[in-house]
């Protein structure tokens, strides 16, 4: 520490941290330079002279957003502190704070126009929590199809009317299912002008809702009966499935399965990546995997999930 005695440095540590005084005032006051008092900091501070602590709980959460923004180079992270919450109480909580942080991000970037939405349970609770704000230059696009009355409030056209009717915004609708039996019913589905106009304009969306899922048992998508236990099992066992985004489903390296893709009737995986702003809700322990090779991929570029997902996708 050069001429200094520690006393010096600890004087010049209280006057800052203590006293709140900048680095300029104490300079003056010293009759030093300034330069000379930031570096006198940066030395107390690696000699553990000064060592300082944050005193909030939201410290933990916020070094696995820094962290998770860093390894993945995200835009945004978000974790949610789920401490000492049931299953029901962290959907809620994590519903709410993504549905907040959806109508703070569209209020700051007026240029957005295009909305974008995928589907599932996850999706359906940030819209229920969306606030009713006046949005009327919105247009807001299914990202895939989805049609009958089995889990229709879970499908991508329920929760654009959904969207809409809270921002007065103008809904746009994909009337197809959301996978298809052949190839050639997809094409000539494809043929119809309102369905090929809606799934060209989902493409070019300013922003876009997802969720990333795995083939778990209590998935929606078994849950909903789009596949099968036994078809979720052929999948990861002889496709290497290991999640999805949009029902548009990938690999551990991020590759998108051809075979089963090209049934859906969707916004395709590509087209995913290639959204502005691909906001990500997802948690759970058994999609970590997925959500970590789906980050990897550019799949998103704003995350928001729970902290125990977030320690889970960091831990390999």
């Amino acid at each position: 520490m050069e001429n200094y005695t520690e006393k010096d440095y600890v004087k010049v540590a209280v006057m800052y941290y203590d006293e709140g005084m900048t680095q300029a005032e104490i300079a003056r006051k010293l009759g030093v330079s300034r330069s000379l008092i930031s570096k006198m900091l940066i030395d107390a501070r690696e000699a553990k002279i000064v060592e300082i602590f944050i005193n909030s709980q939201s410290v933990f959460t916020t070094k696995l957003e820094r962290e998770l923004e860093q390894r993945f180079d995200l835009q945004d992270v978000v974790v949610v502190d789920t401490v000492g919450l049931t299953p029901t109480e962290t959907k809620r909580k994590l519903s709410r704070i993504a549905a907040n942080y959806l109508e703070a991000h569209l209020r700051k970037n007026p240029d957005i126009k295009r909305i974008g939405i995928s589907w599932g349970e996850t999706l359906r609770q940030l819209v229920n929590y969306l606030p009713y704000v006046n949005h009327p230059n919105f247009h807001i696009y299914p990202l895939i199809g989805g049609m009958g009355n089995e889990h229709f409030y879970l499908h991508s056209n329920q929760l654009v009317q959904t969207m809409a009717q809270k921002m007065r915004g103008t809904a746009h609708y994909l009337y197809v299912p959301a996978m298809v039996s052949s190839i050639a019913l997809k094409k000539e589905l494809e043929l119809d002008s309102t369905i090929s106009r809606v799934l060209e304009e989902g493409k070019t969306v300013d922003v876009g809702l997802f969720g990333i899922a795995s083939l778990e048992e209590n998935s929606t998508m078994t849950k909903t009966g789009y596949i099968s236990l036994e078809e979720a099992k052929q999948f990861k066992e002889k496709l290497g499935v290991i999640g999805d985004i949009n029902s548009q489903f990938f690999d551990q390296d991020g590759n998108s399965i051809l075979g089963i893709n090209e049934h859906v009737m969707g916004v395709s995986l590509d087209a995913v990546k290639g959204i502005p702003t691909k906001i990500v809700t997802a948690y759970g322990m058994a999609k970590a995997s997925a959500i970590r090779v789906g980050l990897k991929n550019k799949m998103a570029n704003i995350l928001i999930t729970t902290d125990e997902t977030a320690q889970a996708i960091l831990s390999e």
